[in-house]
């Protein structure tokens, strides 16, 4: 074989390599958990024995990405997220994580404590389409909301972690009350010192006091969210269940390692699916 024969196949047998790389399961949790070891169980993913959380601020980190956002109350609002060359990232650009492209996590930070988590849609001129949600529209105009993203480049195969601040609009949105079929039972943590691993473990009960039936979110039993004071400890934590027991009981139990970050109250929010979205929140405190 010609050395330009040699060349040209190793070539072809990198490309394939990796493409075949970027269509294997996604490793978002790489950065998110450390020890990334999951289980799959009944066709949910359950975080390994030995993974943790860590709590991040994406703006000390320096990520090569800008995220920017407008936000409309009458029709679509826009995320952009923008490579070092201040080119958008299109939608081929962006791998699956978790069932979908962008984890965008908001958070109102002024006036009533709300929290979503959504999933842009793409549009072809690089900019991410959503809908503000109605938990938002009891806000007051101008008030702040703070934004976190999570998503996994094809080209690089690693997380990266996005923030910005956003106003609400001029003019909100009505009112929607949400249905909140469920309550927070009980939340429990084996440590609150700041750099220690936490296994925090939270109940929940239906409020009609029928048994709950917990159903697969992203591929999980459930989501968490751990936000800091955005003045003064900006940054969260993004945890999945562990496997821990309790999480088919008629009162189901979730389970979350996180590693603690700095001394101070955090918001704890949770995210499940009973057939319906709920969120529910908590404080956290973390000690020396």
């Amino acid at each position: 074989m010609s050395k330009s024969r040699q060349v040209g196949l190793i070539t072809l047998l990198a490309l394939l390599g990796y493409l075949a790389l970027s269509f294997l399961p996604d490793t978002h949790c790489a950065l998110l958990h450390g020890a990334h070891e999951p289980l799959l169980v009944r066709g949910v993913e359950f975080c390994g024995i030995n993974e943790e959380a860590n709590y991040y601020s994406p703006q000390k980190m320096r990520f090569p990405v800008k995220m920017e956002l407008t936000l409309n109350a009458d029709g679509p609002s826009f995320l952009w997220l923008k490579g070092e060359d201040d080119r958008p990232l299109l939608d081929h650009e962006i791998s699956l994580s978790h069932t979908q492209k962008i984890h965008l996590h908001l958070r109102q930070v002024q006036g009533s404590r709300t929290y979503v988590h959504i999933h842009p849609t793409p549009t072809e001129d690089g900019r991410w389409s959503f809908v503000l949600p109605s938990e938002f529209s009891t806000g007051k105009a101008g008030e702040t909301l703070q934004a976190f993203a999570d998503f996994v480049p094809r080209r690089s195969g690693r997380v990266m972690l996005a923030e910005c601040n956003a106003q609400l609009p001029v003019r909100v949105l009505e009112s929607v009350p949400g249905a909140q079929s469920l309550s927070l039972v009980s939340h429990t943590s084996n440590t609150d010192r700041t750099g220690e691993t936490a296994l925090i473990r939270v109940k929940l009960a239906a409020k009609d006091h029928q048994a709950v039936k917990l159903l697969p979110l992203m591929g999980s039993l459930g989501h968490a969210v751990l936000f800091g004071d955005p003045r003064s400890n900006s940054g969260y934590a993004h945890m999945h269940p562990s496997l821990e027991g309790g999480e088919y009981d008629e009162q189901p139990s979730l389970s979350f390692r996180l590693k603690l970050p700095a001394p101070g109250d955090y918001d704890f929010w949770l995210n499940v699916n009973d057939g319906t979205n709920q969120y529910l929140r908590f404080t956290l405190t973390v000690t020396k």
